[in-house]
């Protein structure tokens, strides 16, 4: 008897430590094939796709990136934060100019850890109230350089931030469940997170991520799978043998044809701090082309204007925000303001927003995996931790709060108060968290690419 309930304590120990850690750090998220961009996910950096020879030749015409473009990078190794360390990671989507790609998907690029930042401070607080003293940092990367096929490299100054994020793709509304539905649907919603780490090519260093989750001081590390926006500070260029092949362009003059547009924002909206009618702009990230894609109807670059439409902000007892906006013009390389019709169909966001994009283009933060789970595991390894006649085992796997330092306490202290404590208080931490502050305000970050569907209006 007391083996099984030994067995259901470790099980329920697991459920909440995992509930607990998806909601107190930041997830490493592995890319998802079909996702915006269509990011891989393999580790090792595979060969550049190859560019036409005629691409590293002196007579071939540049193509010209602008200041304050982004390249988005993945890191494929974990990296110790030193300050000077070299890095390496690859392109994870290719960059256009115009209406052909210029930099393929792939391609190499090399920089150094040039310094860091310290988390935000609300960040650092649960990290402490955790247990975990150590003092937080964000990386700041240069890359300065590109390998281009062949073996020449190309030089860059390009400062890069953390841009590791999901991509969320419209969804129809839920049904309301009871609070066993959605007890079991977050419980499903696990198993799958689980699923995700055990088949990932970054699963060592989810592991290891883990293990210093429950430190209350470890070393500080970039980890394998982490992506980076790296934004141009001087104008690079580059040879493009294409330069003589365009397409030709066939401007909407006054109809877009349906289809879908891949945008990235060029500012920062929040459901915390925009509101009803605060403008939205947007820039091609591709060629939007006609249906046989034998002309070009909006070259790379061409800037999208929108409207926020609904803003709501989270607030206490855990309400989370809501955000809304539509774009309606696009202004042609020529000047002329063209109107269109674009919702947002898909978009990155952040893993600890927990994002829906609804059949409008809204989007909400919603409740985390272990808002209604995680607080009654812990609630009930609480009680358990009153039994006088727990073993040091039970005592360990009870006591929750600082992590491992709490179980090692209890495991060599057996005594009912203290375990009892620390479980009361991983208890209060987590309703506190779930329920009583205030929920997630839904961000979109400059530079975040979305989807847009342009309907036929």
């Amino acid at each position: 008897m007391p083996g099984r309930n030994l067995t259901a304590i470790g099980l329920a120990c697991v459920l909440a430590n995992a509930f607990s850690l998806s909601a107190q750090t930041r997830t490493v998220l592995v890319p998802r094939s079909g996702s915006i961009g269509s990011t891989p996910t393999r580790t090792s950096v595979p060969p550049p796709a190859t560019l036409p020879k005629a691409a590293s030749s002196p007579d071939s015409n540049p193509a010209v990136l602008p200041v304050g473009l982004p390249l988005r990078i993945q890191l494929d190794h974990r990296y110790r934060m030193r300050m000077g360390a070299p890095i390496a990671g690859k392109l994870i989507e290719p960059v256009y100019s115009g209406d052909h790609i210029v930099l393929p998907a792939n391609i190499v690029v090399v920089g150094t850890i040039s310094g860091w930042q310290p988390i935000a401070k609300g960040t650092r607080t649960w990290a402490l109230l955790d247990g975990d003293v150590t003092p937080l940092k964000e990386p700041i990367l240069t890359f300065n350089a590109l390998r281009l096929p062949g073996g020449a490299s190309l030089p860059l100054t390009a400062n890069a931030t953390e841009r590791t994020a999901d991509v969320v793709k419209m969804a129809s509304a839920p049904k309301k469940q009871s609070l066993v539905g959605k007890a079991e649907a977050q419980i499903d919603a696990k198993k799958q997170s689980v699923e995700g780490v055990i088949h990932s090519s970054h699963k060592s260093d989810m592991a290891l991520k883990f293990v210093y989750g429950q430190l209350p001081y470890h070393p500080q590390e970039i980890w394998a799978g982490t992506q980076f926006d790296a934004v141009l500070d001087q104008p690079l260029s580059v040879p493009n043998p294409q330069a003589l092949k365009k397409f030709p362009a066939t401007p909407p003059d006054g109809h877009l044809t349906p289809g879908t547009l891949d945008v990235r924002l060029q500012n920062t909206i929040s459901s915390a701090t925009d509101k009803v009618g605060d403008s939205v702009s947007a820039v091609l990230t591709q060629p939007y082309f006609n249906a046989k894609k034998t002309s070009v109807i909006l070259p790379t670059g061409t800037s999208i204007v929108g409207v926020v439409t609904q803003a709501k902000p989270a607030r206490a007892l855990g309400r989370n925000g809501m955000l809304r906006f539509a774009f309606r013009q696009i202004k042609l390389p020529s000047g002329t303001l063209e109107n269109m019709h674009g919702q947002m169909t898909a978009v990155e966001g952040a893993s600890g927003q927990n994002l829906t994009v609804d059949s409008e283009g809204g989007a909400k933060a919603n409740a985390g995996q272990g808002k209604y789970l995680a607080p009654l595991l812990l609630g009930v390894m609480a009680g358990h931790s009153l039994d006088a006649d727990q073993s040091p085992i039970e005592a360990g796997v009870s006591s929750n709060g600082f992590g491992l330092v709490t179980r090692i306490a209890a495991f060599f202290v057996v005594t009912p108060t203290m375990t009892a404590s620390f479980a009361s208080y991983a208890v209060a931490k987590s309703i506190t968290r779930r329920w009583l502050m205030p929920g997630h305000n839904v961000v979109f970050a400059k530079n975040t690419r979305m989807e847009l569907s342009v309907a036929d209006r």
